[in-house]
């Protein structure tokens, strides 16, 4: 089974070593290939660019999509963000290939790379990203898509205490952010790759 998992630097894993990647890591603990075509700094409309190319080329069983955050960034908003992932998640039904959609991660906005904050306004991008991490699980649950809220992981009571420890730089989960996604992924894929 080959997973396709389209994405930006979150899906990438930069940061990290690529051993030490959410993919890489649910990949030895689900036994299926997961495809990295996640690429740092990209949007959801390079994702939607690559999207048919990418399933024609890997011919997965399965895709995974994550994105959204460099829209809000560079972009200001979310709206692209929500048109790409739901073309996206729309081509997938007519290709009769199943998809999960994740979250992004919140930011840690004190550890943010101060040189960013030139171009990057963090708080507001912040509040814009928790509004886009809800209407995904909106989206998700209207068109009944499997979602992993890494988001959600990322803010419940015990992760939210360690902040800034899961971070390699306020934005990029370290190996010990990687692995706390991977659990979640598995959890959701499993599902998926036994029915």
């Amino acid at each position: 089974m080959r997973i396709l998992c389209l994405g930006d630097s979150l899906t990438f894993g930069s940061g990290v070593p690529r051993k030490e990647s959410w993919t890489f890591l649910a990949q030895e603990r689900l036994g299926v290939r997961l495809v990295n075509r996640g690429i740092p700094g990209d949007t959801t409309g390079g994702m939607l660019a690559r999207f048919q190319p990418e399933v024609e080329k890997v011919k997965p069983n399965l895709v995974s999509l994550m994105g959204g955050f460099n829209d809000i960034f560079f972009g200001g908003g979310d709206g692209p963000a929500r048109a790409n992932i739901a073309a996206m998640v729309h081509q997938s039904a007519a290709r009769s290939l199943p998809v999960v959609v994740a979250t992004p991660v919140p930011l840690d906005v004190a550890t943010a790379p101060a040189e960013w904050a030139v171009a990057v306004d963090f708080f507001a991008a912040q509040e814009i990203g928790r509004d886009y991490a809800e209407w995904l699980r909106r989206f998700c649950q209207a068109f009944q898509v499997p979602l992993v809220d890494f988001w959600g992981l990322f803010e419940e009571p015990e992760q939210r205490r360690l902040g800034a420890g899961l971070y390699v730089d306020g934005l990029h989960p370290n190996g010990r952010g990687h692995a706390l996604m991977a659990d979640r992924y598995c959890r959701e894929v499993a599902k998926l790759i036994q029915a």
